[in-house]
């Protein structure tokens, strides 16, 4: 009878755990299954891309290596193909305002510069990760339609407006939110 109904238990919870099996990770999910039904996308920027060789992990964010130029990387959407509310989510940082964009299927859909992270600009002190660090900004991408496979690119091109010191392009991850 214990065996029973040891067996019955595992059997439930490995029926539960292959109903919720889902990412957990917050950087890469997608939803399947369902026919139209869409869901919530996010392309991590180390995990779900593949890159030019001059990106490099600078302060928790994937940034260009200095005096690399531009570079870029890509990734194919995973999701159900849909409209969804795009977010770039990049990290300024108070040297320089580094130009992006971000295209589907080589057409541009965002781009722009990234704000400064402080006021001070190029007279923020050598303590910079204290007084002036970098913030993490989301940038709204707009409504997209975006399909299963179509290659999602981000560009990005370093600037040096403080005297030696540069803005690398710093930046985290792509999500996409469905709409109606």
């Amino acid at each position: 009878m214990r065996k029973v109904l040891m067996i019955l238990v595992i059997g439930v919870l490995l029926g539960i755990l292959s109903a919720c099996n889902k990412s957990s990770d917050g950087e890469s999910s997608s939803g399947g299954g369902g026919g139209a039904a869409t869901y919530p996308v996010t392309l991590g920027a180390f995990k779900d891309f593949s890159c030019t060789s001059n990106w490099t992990n600078r302060d928790s964010a994937l940034g260009l290596k200095a005096y690399s130029g531009s570079g870029t990387c890509k990734a194919r959407f995973p999701g159900v193909s849909g409209k969804y509310r795009m977010t770039v989510t990049v990290q300024t940082e108070f040297d320089g305002r580094p130009f992006y964009n971000v295209s589907i299927n080589g057409a541009v859909v965002n781009s722009g510069t990234y704000p400064v992270s402080s006021s001070l600009g190029c007279d923020c002190p050598k303590d910079w990760r204290t007084v002036c660090p970098d913030i993490d900004v989301d940038f709204d991408g707009g409504i997209q339609q975006v399909n299963t496979g179509d290659v999602i690119q981000f560009y990005g091109k370093e600037q040096f407006a403080c005297s030696g010191n540069g803005a690398y392009a710093k930046w985290h991850r792509i999500a996409f939110t469905p709409v109606q």
